[in-house]
């Protein structure tokens, strides 16, 4: 079954999308699908923190 980034990142509230870009990030996941998160925070205009920042 092939999903459409579009179908399931609408599901995903800001907030679980930011934690979940943080997250994998956090992990070392795949950089491709650490795009597919920045791609839908950018969409979205929800601003791109580093972990580094956030504790600043």
């Amino acid at each position: 079954m092939v999903l459409k980034k579009g179908n399931y990142m609408k599901k995903l509230n800001d907030q679980l999308l930011i934690d979940s870009y943080h997250k994998a990030i956090e992990l070392d996941l795949d950089k491709k699908f650490i795009l597919v998160l920045e791609e839908e925070l950018k969409r979205r205009g929800l601003p791109l923190i580093d972990q580094k920042d956030k504790r600043n």
